[in-house]
């Protein structure tokens, strides 16, 4: 028997070749809409980040200010996603989460308006925070949610599929930004549209949500565990538990807590190179909004790919020997920041955007990995506050602050020594905790299976 719970697929259950739930049937048991909601739902959320890393100089260059101010404002975008996502996580345990996705959508695209029609840099900021607001909810409410709705045997193949809206919209933003700057002409001006035609889409889905989102009951999966000696050690039901029980319970879970601080760390990268990347295009090889676009929607054909395979082997690399998905990602990452600190140097186009392209696959295997290792070391009362406190984590350990301070490195040295100094420092430490937290992991999913109930916050 494997030791994590619910490992070992029922006997009745259709399974693939791999031993596992056959991805149909994993979506079928599930329910579909959860799926087919949360998806385009990122995508959305990643195409106003999308627009603003695609046309930030054009951004900039319209207001007239520096690579690190404009890095500080889209920066609030994250900032609020993160701040909020720990009371959306609070709401998600008490209240429908259905609920809570309709107003982060409707909340969404009024949003958007306001960056599109923005007329100084404090209207952008009020537009950038309330965009981030929006999306706050996507991981507490969407984690919870696919963790209580699919079977664990096709948890990971599931997660990947969400997990694969983000580099969707890296792939279509970009190219869609870049084409509606375009087609407005060679105003100045001409980035405002980009923001302006995705409002209605968001308020689309917002709608959509409200009429086909349903609510799972919630721990479903995990007491549907396939055999008896399964089904016994998952933990009976507790009440939802406050933001400060829930963060002292997760930080003794060790798997969680090497996770966080590598995402945190990590966060430096991650914030930083999109933008810098698009300076780096637009400054140093003359790349217009159009070009950048096209630029980036390509590089992230074959994260998607990537990701893709990535959830498949997830699942049976989990059933076999959990921590080895752990050292995976942790090795990805190391990955990742090589391919970055040498890629930037090379001057030759076709060979920077090659590295670019290989560290963008790294970083999305790695990504696979998060969502369903968080759900498998986490109690059910704590999945929520759980997947809320790692975009925390990703704030205050680098994301906002470290890039704004790769901005002010960029305007002093340029793009290329930002990038060098935030991709050495975060994606080797990132990976080295990763590697390190991949020793505790089994114990931690036999934790979370039967875990002692602990007092409501």
């Amino acid at each position: 028997m494997n030791r994590a719970v619910g490992l070992v697929p029922p006997d009745d259950r259709p399974v693939d070749r791999t031993g596992g739930v056959r991805l149909r049937d994993t979506l079928r048991q599930g329910g579909w809409a959860v799926c087919l909601l949360a998806v385009p739902l990122v995508v959305m959320e990643q195409l106003s980040r999308e627009a603003t890393n695609t046309l930030a100089p054009d951004i900039r260059d319209h207001f007239g200010i520096s690579d690190a101010l404009l890095v500080a404002l889209a920066g609030f975008t994250g900032v609020a996603l993160t701040l909020g996502g720990l009371p959306m996580a609070w709401l998600a345990d008490r209240v429908r989460r259905k609920h809570l996705v309709v107003v982060s959508a409707a909340v969404g695209a009024p949003a958007l308006v306001g960056a599109g029609l923005a007329q100084n840099t404090w209207q952008l900021l009020l537009a950038y925070t309330f965009t981030g607001l929006a999306a706050s909810y996507s991981n507490p409410v969407f984690g919870s949610l696919i963790a209580d709705a699919y079977p664990v045997g096709g948890r990971g193949r599931v997660f990947s599929l969400y997990a694969m809206g983000g580099p969707l919209g890296q792939a279509v933003g970009p190219v869609l930004a870049g084409a509606v700057a375009g087609a407005a002409g060679d105003s100045a001006e001409a980035w405002r549209w980009a923001y302006l035609a995705l409002a209605a889409p968001y308020a689309l889905l917002a709608v959509a949500a409200g009429l086909l989102l349903e609510e799972p009951e919630r721990g479903r999966a995990d007491r549907s565990a396939p055999s008896d000696a399964d089904r016994s050690r998952v933990a009976p039901v507790e009440p939802p538990v406050g933001t400060l029980t829930a963060f002292r319970r997760m930080m003794k879970v060790r798997t969680f807590l090497f996770m966080c601080l590598g995402i945190g760390v990590l966060g430096l990268a991650l914030y930083t190179v999109p933008v810098q990347m698009s300076v780096l295009l637009g400054d140093e090889y003359g790349f217009d909004a159009l070009t950048r676009g096209s630029v980036f929607t390509l590089t992230q054909i074959p994260v998607i790919a990537a990701m893709i395979v990535g959830g498949r082997r997830f699942d049976r690399t989990y059933r076999r020997r959990p921590e080895r998905t752990v050292h995976v990602a942790g090795t990805a990452i190391l990955a990742f920041g090589a391919l970055i600190v040498v890629g930037v140097w090379l001057r030759p186009i076709a060979l920077l955007l090659a590295c670019y392209v290989l560290a963008s696959v790294c970083v999305g295997i790695a990504l696979v990995a998060v969502h369903p290792l968080v759900a498998s070391v986490t109690p059910r009362a704590l999945r929520a506050q759980a997947f809320a406190l790692m975009p925390v984590f990703t704030f205050l350990m680098g994301g906002f602050f470290g890039s704004v301070f790769a901005g002010v490195i960029s305007d002093a040295h340029g793009p290329r020594a930002a990038l060098t100094v935030a991709v050495a420092v975060s994606a080797f430490v990132a990976g080295f905790l990763f590697l390190r937290g991949g020793r505790f992991l089994t114990a931690d999913i036999d934790a979370a299976g039967g875990s002692p109930s602990g007092p409501p916050g």
